[in-house]
């Protein structure tokens, strides 16, 4: 619009940046507008001395006389401005178009008081609307001499913006990169909106990030535009740490050893080198910590993690697999002997003991190894090898040593897959039967027991051996399922024969419990609720386990004997003397029987170690009051050898193979005489009795 009068009333038009107008009236015609170089931008005229100015360059400012002006700052703050200049950042909206014509009809209506205000509340606006976008501006020369800044200096530098003027802004942040004048001097020429990241140390030394952005403006200046993200580095530090290291041990996790050994291969591929995977498991962690408390057993962890840390380089990595167990990368090895050696030297250095709550505690490691790219030449393969080899060494006898990955592992690995989905589905399509060895007392010579046996009839795979599908079960967590049902048919079966056959209401059923069914805390109340069901007295189930079950928690797994105990029921160790600490924990645990193992049997006649053996285990379980069983007797020699030995109760082929249900309804039922014979004969002293005895056992 242009300016015109009319009975003393001007009218004008001020155009800004970014496209708003402002149209305004004076009453006395005395305001001067020189707002330049912007789209539709007027200027009154025929005015010499104006008493108010609005302009948007400084140079308007000198040598005009004028009682109080407006500045339109649109590239940097105000410079030494006069007492009767406000100025006024150019913002986007409508309350900056409020504000600008507040301001306007303030100069225009004389109230000098509103001056002063003004002035105040539009220095303060600048800092409010920095502040609002987090950022402090600071204004340079060419050579970053700060000239001034806005208030967040102060926070940002620690100092008062008038002790900044003067000072080289590089050297006030002690920027640590290198060539970052010539790096901000450059993107300032080329004008570009992007901000860089420089890293430097306050006024205490205190390190700091800074995101700068940088523009040349009017007079040969810089106007930096700096945000502090030190907090906000320091949070992406603490979120890198939180997702790619372990919080307890500090050690890599599984997504950076993951991340690691992609790269590792990458490279061993392009060298032709060989990577090599460790993945190492602490044998009886969980007893360590139920024995010393989780805290104290995350604390082990974290001791073993340090001793082994020693043995490694520098560009080799450790990294916590998850629970008790650790994995090992090894770059760039010239042979799989390299592994092997660490893998001594780690057995070695644990197996001194790890002193926790001034108590000495012992841990061993079973370690698995497979070479990259001999094992595999995946990435998940290679972590399957290991962990193969790792679950092979475990199956060592005492455990603590290391085994490496070998084709034949991975066939024996596939198998075991296919044997757990088979095992699955085998309950539901009744696959599993009992069959029942008898157990004959020496003493009474008669039958007073049997052992239930579980077998499998997988209509495609003949003969799977229990020791083959047990530890299956085991780990992957049918074991329970599984043992509950045996129990359930064991009970009900004996009932059932208990009811129809008078000879039998003294027999007892035994049942094979497994270690992993011991640290079932509901185990014995459910034991208590079969019986219940099944109507059997609890006198006439007798549990069997083994003594390294027992001991791999000893304190729960004495526990759950202990419940089943008071139940009623009878305990007893089977494979005695295999275990490693058969006499300091036999007097602990509630038993009432003890089974001599069969390795022992089978040196009778040729291994006088073993013969020792059997005398000792059958003269101290007499001392103690306990039953004792020997197993596995097949041959006259064995029979004959515990003559005149306190042996209670024998089982083996030499009496009878494991029987199903029908041939032991025709033993008790309808064949009496056949089986009173069959005890004469084989208990009955007489050269041709026991010479007849292995080739008429009952079948």
């Amino acid at each position: 619009m242009l300016p015109s009068s009319s009975d003393g009333l001007f009218m004008s038009a001020i155009a800004l940046p970014h496209g708003f107008s402002i149209h305004y009236d004076i009453t006395d015609g005395y305001m001067l507008h020189t707002v330049e170089c912007m789209p539709f931008a007027v200027s009154a005229v025929g005015i010499d001395t104006p008493r108010y100015l609005v302009t948007d360059q400084l140079s308007k400012l000198k040598g005009v006389n004028f009682e109080a002006g407006i500045l339109l700052d649109t590239s940097c703050a105000p410079l030494d401005l006069p007492d009767n200049v406000i100025s006024l950042v150019v913002e986007h909206g409508e309350a900056f178009t409020a504000r600008l014509v507040g301001l306007i009809t303030a100069l225009s209506e004389g109230h000098q008081q509103t001056m002063l205000s003004l002035q105040r509340s539009s220095t303060r606006k600048l800092d409010d609307v920095v502040m609002g976008i987090e950022e402090t501006i600071v204004w340079t020369d060419q050579e970053f001499a700060i000239i001034t800044a806005t208030r967040g200096a102060v926070e940002l530098f620690n100092e008062q913006v008038h002790k900044l003027i003067g000072r080289n802004f590089l050297t006030l942040v002690n920027s640590e990169e290198e060539d970052t004048e010539t790096m901000l001097a450059k993107r300032a020429t080329i004008n570009t909106p992007e901000k860089i990241e420089i890293q430097g140390k306050r006024n205490d030394g205190q390190k700091c990030w800074l995101k700068v952005g940088i523009r040349a403006v009017s007079g040969k200046r810089y106007q930096l535009n700096l945000i502090d993200i030190t907090s906000q580095k320091a949070a992406d530090k603490r979120f890198i740490q939180l997702s790619n290291y372990d919080p307890m041990t500090g050690l890599a996790n599984r997504g950076l050893l993951f991340e690691f050994l992609q790269h590792a291969m990458a490279r061993s591929k392009r060298s032709s080198s060989s990577v090599a995977l460790l993945l190492l498991d602490l044998d009886h962690f969980n007893q360590v910590s139920d024995e010393t408390g989780a805290q104290l057993g995350d604390g082990l962890i974290t001791s073993a993690a340090e001793r082994i840390k020693q043995l490694l380089n520098d560009q080799d990595m450790l990294a916590r697999w998850g629970g008790d167990e650790l994995a090992i990368v090894l770059e760039d090895i010239e042979s799989p002997e390299i592994a092997s050696r660490l893998a001594q030297r780690i057995i070695a250095i644990m197996s001194n003991p790890f002193v926790m709550d001034d108590k000495d505690h012992y841990i061993s490691p079973s370690i698995g190894i497979a070479v990259y790219p001999d094992a595999d030449e995946t990435i998940n393969g290679l972590i399957q090898a290991a962990d193969t080899a790792m679950f092979e060494a475990k199956k060592f006898e005492g455990r603590n040593t290391y085994r490496f990955y070998a084709v034949k592992l991975q066939e024996e690995e596939e198998e075991r897959a296919q044997i757990e989905k088979m095992l699955r589905r085998a309950l539901d399509k009744g696959e599993f039967s009992l069959v029942y060895q008898p157990k004959v007392s020496v003493k009474a010579e008669k039958v007073v027991g049997f052992e239930a046996l579980l077998r499998w009839q997988h209509p495609d795979w003949d003969n799977i051996s229990p020791g083959v599908y047990i530890p299956i079960a085991e780990e992957c967590g049918l074991i329970s399922q599984i043992g509950d049902w045996v129990l359930r048919q064991a009970c009900t079966q004996m009932a059932t024969w208990q009811a129809k056959y008078p000879q039998m209401a003294d027999c007892t059923i035994a049942v094979n419990v497994s270690a992993k069914q011991l640290t079932d805390t509901f185990f014995a109340s459910r034991v208590a609720s079969i019986l219940a069901d099944a109507k059997l007295p609890r006198t006439m189930l007798e549990i069997e386990l083994t003594e390294s079950s027992v001991m791999e928690d000893p304190e729960q797994g004495i526990l759950i004997l202990e419940k089943l105990h008071e139940l009623g029921v009878k305990i007893s160790i089977d494979d005695f003397g295999t275990g490693y600490s058969s006499l300091s924990y036999l007097r602990k645990l509630p038993i009432d029987c003890v089974k001599i193992d069969r390795s022992f049997v089978l040196g009778i006649g040729n291994d006088l170690s073993s013969e020792s053996i059997i005398h000792a285990i059958l003269i101290m379980s007499s001392k103690m009051g306990l039953t004792n069983v020997a197993e596995g007797i097949e041959t006259p020699e064995q029979l004959r050898f515990f003559d005149d030995t306190p042996c209670d109760i024998i089982q083996g082929y030499i009496f009878s193979k494991p029987l199903t249900e029908t041939q032991i309804d025709e033993m008790f039922g309808g064949a009496q005489l056949a089986l009173q014979d069959r005890l004469e004969e084989v208990l009955i002293p007489g050269p041709l009795r026991i010479d007849n005895a292995n080739s008429k056992h009952l079948n």
